[in-house]
C-alpha cells in the first residue's frame, strides 16, 4: 500500500515490550492508545504541559530515580533520559509527542477513556498532581507512585527500544516481512532480500565512489584492481566496507514470508514515529533498503554507527560533520574521517542516476537517537543487555553471576536470527567489486 492509499500514521498499536519485572499499569503498553490524527492543542495547552514535564522532571533528579540492568552496570538516571528524549528530538512536534506520551503515561489510566488522548483532557489531572506536589500537607499527592511509573517507562524505553534498535543494526535476517493490518502505521511488503541487499551494496558502491563516505578510503577490490592497473595512490588503503543502513534492516526482517513484525520490533517502529512521524511509512516494505537509507561505510565504522556510537551533524544540504560519542573506541587509521566535513556526491550519475544520495531526515533521526543515548548516560547499560543477547544466541549461555534477565532475553532473541551483512555478501556473490568495474533490569530509587 503506498502513495494515496497510505492509512494516517499512528500510534494506535499494541506493543509487548520486553521487560521482565512486574509492569506497572501505566506502563508504555498503553499509552500508544492514541493517534497522530488528534487535534492539535492551542498554545496555552502546549506551554502547560512542557512546563509540568519540566517539574516532573525536576522532581525526579531531585530524588535520584534510576533504573539499573546489574550491580556492575552504571545506573541510568530518570530525569537524564527524560532530558534527553526532550532535548534532541528531531523536531517540534517529537517534543510535544514526548511530552503527551509521558504525561498520558502518568496521569491517564482508569481517568481518561481510550478514544480521549488529549492534552486537553489529561492536564487537569497532571495540574492537581502538581498542585498537591507543592502544598504543604505531607499526605498530599505522595510521588512515590509516579516515581515508580517513570522507572517503568524509562526501564521500557532502554530495553524495548534503545537495546532493540542497537542490537539490530548488526544482523540482516533472510526475509523482510510485513506489518500486519492491525499495524495502523502502515504495511510492509517485500521480497528477495539478499539479492536486493547485494543490489543495494553495488548501488552504493557506484554512488560513493567506492569508498567510505567517512575515511574515504578505497573498498578492497577497487584498491586492488587500481594496485594492478599501476594507478594506486599514496597513503590510501584498501578496506573492507559494507553498505550500512541508517535505520537497520533488520526492523523490516521476519524468519518467513508473509510474518507478521515481532512485538518488540514493533515496538521500534512506534518510538521512531514518535520522534518522527509517518517515518515507518517512508521506509516500509523494501524502502528500507533503498540508497536514500544506506551509505558505504568501513566495517569499523559501520559497527559503530549502528551501535549509536558515531552519527552525522548536517552542516548544509549534503554536508556533515561527524561526530563520536564519548563511549565510542578509537578508530584505526583506515577509519579516521577524511575531512572535517563529509559531502555526500553521487560519483556515478549515469549509472546511478535514480538513486538518491543518504537522507538528511533518516540521518537526523539517527544523530537524535546517538544524542539521546549518551545524554542519558545508557550506553553501557545498552551494551550490557546487547552482549547478554550476543552471548545467548552464539553461546547458549547467560552471565556466569546470573544477573541475565532470562524472560527479557528470550523474547529478544528472535533479533538475531538470520545472515549477518557480510554473510550476505560472500553467499551472494563477494565484495560486490562487479559493480566497480561496471562503473569503472533492575528498578531502583
Amino acid at each position: 500500500m503506498s502513495g494515496q492509499d497510505d492509512p494516517p500514521p499512528s500510534f494506535a498499536v499494541r506493543p509487548q515490550t520486553p521487560i521482565r519485572q512486574p509492569r506497572h499499569r501505566s506502563s508504555l503498553e498503553h499509552i500508544f492508545n492514541f493517534t497522530l490524527s488528534s487535534p492539535q492543542p492551542n498554545r496555552a495547552d502546549r506551554e502547560e504541559a512542557f512546563f509540568l514535564y519540566n517539574e516532573i522532571v525536576q522532581d525526579c533528579e531531585s530524588a535520584a530515580i534510576f533504573v539499573q540492568v546489574s550491580e556492575d552496570v552504571d545506573k541510568v538516571y530518570v530525569h537524564n533520559l527524560l532530558r534527553a528524549l526532550l532535548e534532541f528530538a528531531p523536531k517540534e512536534e517529537s517534543r510535544l509527542n514526548i511530552v503527551r506520551m509521558i504525561l498520558h503515561g502518568l496521569f491517564s489510566f482508569d481517568k481518561v477513556t481510550s478514544d480521549d488522548r488529549t492534552l486537553t483532557a489529561i492536564l487537569p489531572l497532571a495540574r492537581a498532581w502538581h498542585r498537591g506536589t507543592k502544598s504543604n500537607d505531607p499526605n498530599d499527592n505522595d510521588p512515590q507512585p509516579l516515581y515508580k511509573t517513570l522507572q517503568t517507562i524509562a526501564a521500557d524505553f532502554l530495553l524495548g527500544f534503545f537495546v532493540p534498535l542497537t542490537a539490530q543494526a548488526t544482523c540482516t535476517p533472510h526475509v523482510s516481512g510485513i506489518l500486519s493490518p492491525s499495524h495502523a502505521f502502515g504495511v510492509a511488503r517485500t521480497q528477495g532480500t539478499p539479492n536486493r541487499l547485494r543490489d543495494l551494496r553495488r548501488t552504493c558502491l557506484l554512488r560513493d565512489g567506492n569508498r567510505c563516505v567517512i575515511s574515504g578510503h578505497l573498498d578492497m577490490v577497487a584498491h586492488t584492481a587500481l594496485r594492478k592497473l599501476g594507478h594506486q595512490q599514496p597513503g590510501s588503503f584498501g578496506i573492507l566496507t559494507q553498505a550500512a543502513h541508517i535505520i537497520p534492516h533488520s526492523l523490516n526482517a521476519v524468519k518467513t514470508p508473509g510474518e507478521s513484525l515481532s512485538s518488540v520490533k514493533t515496538f521500534v517502529w512506534q518510538i521512531l514515529n514518535m520522534f518522527d512521524t509517518g517515518i515507518s511509512a517512508e521506509l516500509e516494505g523494501s524502502r528500507i533498503d533503498a540508497p536514500y537509507n544506506a551509505m558505504i561505510l568501513a566495517a569499523e565504522l559501520h559497527q559503530q554507527f549502528g551501535q549509536l556510537q558515531c552519527y552525522l551533524d548536517e552542516v548544509v544540504p549534503d554536508t556533515y560533520t561527524f561526530r563520536r560519542t564519548r563511549h565510542a573506541a578509537t578508530l584505526a587509521p583506515s577509519a579516521d574521517p577524511k575531512a572535517e566535513e563529509i559531502t555526500f556526491v553521487n560519483h556515478e550519475p549515469v549509472a546511478t542516476s535514480w538513486a538518491d544520495l543518504p537522507s538528511a531526515r533518516l540521518l537526523k533521526l539517527h544523530a537524535a537517537c546517538c544524542k539521546m543515548m549518551e545524554m542519558a548516560g545508557a550506553a553501557e547499560y545498552v551494551e550490557y543487555v546487547v552482549r547478554d543477547l550476543e552471548r545467548l544466541e552464539l553461546e547458549g549461555t547467560l552471565a556466569g553471576d546470573g544477573s541475565s534477565d532470562i524472560g527479557m532475553l528470550l523474547k529478544m532473541k528472535g533479533l538475531w536470527s538470520g545472515f549477518s551483512d557480510g554473510e550476505v555478501e560472500e553467499q551472494e556473490g563477494g565484495e560486490g567489486g562487479e559493480g566497480w568495474v561496471g562503473s569503472g533490569v533492575k528498578i531502583c530509587g
